[in-house]
């Protein structure tokens, strides 16, 4: 986890008022109970997006790549959001509301090196395909489906 208060203070939280970073199964204590990812969705707080295509290369037996993230300030309560831009419902004027343990994965894992400069290293791609074995879930439990 990268924690730069300082940098991440100056710069405002730029990232996070382009889109929210994704989520990864295990930010909801999976595998195992779905609780949390049930009251994730019921919070109105947390959306499905996707990634268009099977995430993995060379591979085309989904339709989507599915993963969960927090939904945009502006779409509080959506279940399906695949918005280009928006920004983190959890961003205050003051930093994260989340504590840094609860952040999507994608957020824990983004490395501020100056303000407005920051490097990803794990991606919306890498979360689609670590929900894939809960393809069926998320789509057809908590889809629109």
């Amino acid at each position: 986890m990268f924690i730069d208060k300082v940098t991440c203070t100056e710069c405002g939280g730029e990232c996070c008022k382009n889109l929210p970073g994704a989520c990864l199964p295990s930010d909801f204590g999976l595998p195992g109970s779905f609780t949390k990812l049930d009251k994730a969705f019921e919070s109105g707080r947390y959306c499905i997006d996707w990634w268009e295509g099977d995430p993995r290369e060379g591979k085309t037996e989904y339709e989507h790549g599915y993963f969960v993230r927090p939904a945009t300030k502006n779409r509080i309560g959506t279940k399906y959001d695949p918005s280009w831009g928006g920004e983190c419902n959890f961003l205050t004027e003051n930093n994260c509301e989340l504590e840094p343990n609860d952040r999507p994965s994608v957020c824990q894992n983004i490395e501020p090196i100056r303000e407005g400069d920051c490097i990803a290293h794990i991606d919306r791609q890498y979360a689609a395909i670590a929900w894939l074995p809960y393809y069926d879930k998320i789509k057809y439990k908590y889809g629109r489906y």
